[in-house]
């Protein structure tokens, strides 16, 4: 159950990031400030680290058996 959970959330994070990629609302990049590039480099960063160490966790929630 844990492990479903952790996965759920690992790919949320990673929707996120995609999402801060790729969605046509997102102003290009040499039109934002150096604060909201900084930001937005920062929550990509962030949503992958989330997602990483949730498939990194999932896998070893799984090798305790």
């Amino acid at each position: 159950m844990v492990r479903i959970i952790v996965i759920t959330i690992s790919f949320a994070a990673l929707i996120f990031v995609f999402y801060l990629l790729f969605s046509k609302r997102q102003k290009p990049w040499n039109e934002m400030t150096e604060k909201e590039q900084k930001k937005k480099k920062i929550m990509i960063v962030s949503g992958t680290t989330v997602f990483l160490a949730g498939i990194i966790a999932a896998l070893f929630l799984g090798k305790k058996k």
